[in-house]
């Protein structure tokens, strides 16, 4: 395990700084310390800078320090290993030798935090928000919690969603755009600035594509790292064969680390479960007349003619309008699409099939949290990390489109001595991180994009952003012409490669503009833009603004050809270039 970078971040200097603790600076050479155990890991090189909110920026409230330089600098380059397709393992890192408290003048001190992100999770299928609940074990959870009806995510896929949960910053101040950008090394992430508080950090997952790794640099201030090979009850691990058993195996390592921990100081935990991802199923079904169970099952070793081996799901399912021409077409989706309505029903019964075994994970992970004792005084925020369209527009999956069933999430936050409940203002995953942190007593980081949902929660204010950011994707693109959307309720601009339901407003070879009014049209079926002009062009004005203040190279990496077909597996249609059409 290579050494980690030495020495504070501008960012991490301020937090310091503003929390006008005295503490010694030698601690900080020990917040990204050497690996004492585990398996190898590419570790991300140091650069980059703090941006400041340009005026007319989409973030209302940019916490930290204002005055920051806007634009960053390139970040340092690195010969970085290729990122595998195996990341099983354990990493161990030693805490800061000399962390002091979070202030106790805050509304939770001393408490633990667990976040728990969810892959592919809709709103609609989970107790909180559906009058039939498949998760009741994560609604007991939950009990109490705010519940946040305009959550939305600030990517369409796994690694730039959980990027901004764990820096509190959207794709453009990140540069974490694409499966093949990395996390420079001087932008703060939630484990260290906590672990610089005394904390005990653990992150935990299964290896499958989500970016929740040390090749990514998503490791960082995990004092202990966990990821396990997919078990047999999980859709990823469907091979092994035999009883996948009683489910929740995903949870288990988390649950058991958070047992084990002393309670002389405080914890945080993030676990990661894709127990609810693509291809949903754990056994194939003969009996199934339309043979979409069949497809879902085997959909990592089927082919289409001749050629290269299709993409299952082709990131999203869609026709992938202007974006790569295929050599072939993709048998799932093809599969579902001749099976008709029928198909298109079995494929959202097995994603609901696959939410209820999901719950499990939540049932697993309360049996930790009650065996430390200390539920009283944990922080609960449940998310995920983007959403399903199983088949909404026409898409069968996420990564492509940025509508409401993948981009609008779930998002329940549960914080002891607060009284919880319906909450319709209008957040992101970003401001995830300032809410913990000041919750806590700890200081954000300077230069984020996030605020916190605090004074929500308090009463004190009735919204905290007016606008949010939605950005990146699984599909190649140039990073020179953005893809992803606006949202400012009413309104939300998409622009995406798909094209639009409702009429397609396109100029060659940029992508779609998609205006919709989600208040009159939730269902985004009517596009606008070419009868409101003004506000498409407020609404790319805000976003162009914010790009060009926040601008921040991320790690280019290599990935292994075995991993970009793990991912294209997975139907993440990752390519290093684009395609060449065929001849």
């Amino acid at each position: 395990m290579r050494e980690r970078p030495t020495g504070p971040s501008p960012a991490l200097l301020a937090v310091a700084a503003a929390a006008v603790l005295s503490i010694g600076w030698g601690a900080w050479l020990q917040l990204r310390p050497r690996a004492t155990s585990g398996s190898p890991g590419g570790e991300v090189a140091a650069g980059g800078g703090d941006g400041a909110a340009a005026e007319g920026a989409p973030v209302d409230a940019v916490a930290g320090d204002a005055s920051a330089p806007g634009g960053g600098t390139e970040p340092t380059p690195a010969k970085l290993p290729p990122v595998g397709v195996r990341g099983s393992g354990t990493w161990d890192h030693d805490a800061p030798t000399d962390a002091r408290p979070a202030s106790r003048a805050s509304v939770c001190p001393d408490c633990d935090v667990v976040v728990v992100t969810v892959c592919s999770l809709r709103r609609d299928h989970t107790g909180p928000y559906a009058e039939a609940s498949l998760t009741p074990s994560l609604d007991t959870l939950t009990k109490g919690a705010f519940r946040m009806d305009q959550a939305w995510s600030a990517s369409n896929f796994t690694l730039a969603s959980l990027t901004a949960v764990l820096t509190g910053r959207f794709g453009s101040s990140t540069g974490v755009t694409g499966w093949d950008k990395g996390l420079v090394a001087d932008i703060p992430t939630m484990p260290e600035v906590l672990g610089y508080y005394g904390y005990r950090t653990g992150g935990f997952t299964t290896d499958a594509p989500s970016g929740f790794r040390p090749d990514y640099g998503l490791d960082r201030g995990f004092q202990h790292m966990e990821i396990i090979v997919p078990p047999r009850d999980n859709p990823d691990g469907r091979a092994q064969g035999g009883d996948p058993g009683p489910g929740g195996a995903a949870a288990k390592p988390a649950s058991a680390w958070i047992s084990a921990q002393p309670k002389d100081k405080p914890i945080f935990v993030m676990f990661h479960t894709r127990t609810a991802h693509y291809p949903f199923v754990l056994e194939d079904d003969p009996s199934d007349p339309t043979g979409v169970t069949h497809l879902l099952f085997a959909s990592d070793k089927l082919s289409a003619g001749t050629g290269p081996r299709a993409m299952p799901g082709a990131a999203g399912g869609t026709q992938q309008r202007g974006v790569v021409s295929f050599f072939t077409r993709d048998p799932v989706q093809q599969g579902v699409r001749e099976a008709g309505a029928a198909g298109t029903a079995m494929w959202r019964k097995r994603y609901a099939e696959g939410v209820h075994r999901l719950d499990r994970d939540f049932a697993v992970l309360a049996e930790g949290l009650k065996a430390r004792g200390r539920l009283d005084k944990t922080i609960l925020i449940v998310l995920a990390d983007h959403g399903e369209s199983i088949d909404d527009h026409k898409e069968l999956l996420h990564g492509d489109a940025y509508y409401d069933g993948v981009t609008h999430i779930p998002m329940l936050v549960r914080i002891p001595g607060l009284k919880g409940g319906p909450q319709s203002s209008l957040v992101s995953q970003v401001d995830v991180l300032p809410t913990v942190l000041e919750a806590v007593g700890a200081v954000p980081p300077a230069g984020i994009d996030g605020a916190s949902m605090l004074p929500l929660f308090q009463g004190t204010t009735d919204t905290i952003r007016s606008t949010t950011l939605v950005e990146g994707g699984v599909v190649w693109h140039d990073d020179k012409v953005a893809r992803g959307a606006v949202i400012s309720p009413p309104w939300a601009l998409l622009r995406q490669d798909p094209g639009c339901d409702g009429g397609d407003r396109r100029t060659p070879g940029q992508p779609a503009t998609c205006l919709y009014n989600l208040v009159d049209d939730p269902k985004q079926v009517k596009n606008q833009a070419l009868a409101k002009p003004e506000v498409v062009a407020d609404l790319q004005g805000r976003w162009d603004k914010f790009r060009a203040a926040h601008a921040q190279d991320a790690a280019q990496l290599q990935l292994d050809p075995a991993y970009i077909e793990e991912l294209q597996k997975n139907g993440y249609d990752f390519r290093p270039q684009p395609a060449k059409a065929a001849p």
